[in-house]
């Protein structure tokens, strides 16, 4: 019987370390902005289309872009469902609604969850792994950054807009799901 609790105290105490470390990587991407060097690209990475969400995500990289960070935007994001507009092509339209000159644009329109952003923009970009800059929420970066930077991207830096448009509830609920949406990455993480 003893064996079975300390059995059990060692699975309770491994898995509030790895639920402990995971909220401390999201929480961490979250507030910490990294100086911000020109990269060789800007990686906006999708969300629901019509939202604010991808609206100011889009509008970040496009100021960043338009700040010489980069010389090459890459939208990414498919589609939410078969026949809808996909998500780069919502981007690539308010970037060239919002922008003051042409913009080069690289359209990643295959692409539907975290991983297959960077691993489609990684082929996009001619399998080259340089440098980049992700923009994507705040609550979203620590999985961004850690698959950019597992599938050999570097260096990775990152950005948000300013979440003003979410209600505290709702960031509350999307950083709750991102410490699972972590867990999940565990593999991606470690076997890329």
């Amino acid at each position: 019987m003893k064996v079975v609790w300390k059995i059990y105290k060692i699975l309770a105490v491994t898995v509030v370390t790895v639920l402990v470390i995971d909220l401390a990587a999201v929480m961490f991407f979250s507030f910490y902005r990294p100086q911000i060097q020109k990269a060789d690209a800007i990686v906006i990475l999708g969300a629901a289309i019509n939202t604010p969400a991808l609206y100011n995500r889009s509008l970040e990289g496009l100021r960043l872009y338009e700040a010489g960070k980069a010389n090459t935007i890459v939208v990414s994001g498919g589609q939410d469902f078969s026949g809808a507009q996909t998500e780069s092509a919502y981007m690539q339209e308010v970037l060239e609604a919002n922008s003051r000159q042409p913009v080069p644009i690289i359209l990643e329109d295959q692409s539907h969850s975290t991983y297959d952003n960077i691993k489609n923009t990684k082929q996009k970009l001619g399998g080259q792994a340089g440098s980049l800059i992700i923009v994507s929420d705040d609550f979203h970066l620590a999985r961004a950054v850690l698959i950019a930077k597992r599938l050999g991207f570097g260096p990775v830096y990152w950005s948000s807009p300013k979440p003003v448009y979410y209600k505290n509830f709702e960031l509350a609920y999307y950083y709750f799901r991102e410490v699972f949406a972590m867990l999940d990455y565990l593999p991606k993480f470690v076997f890329g």
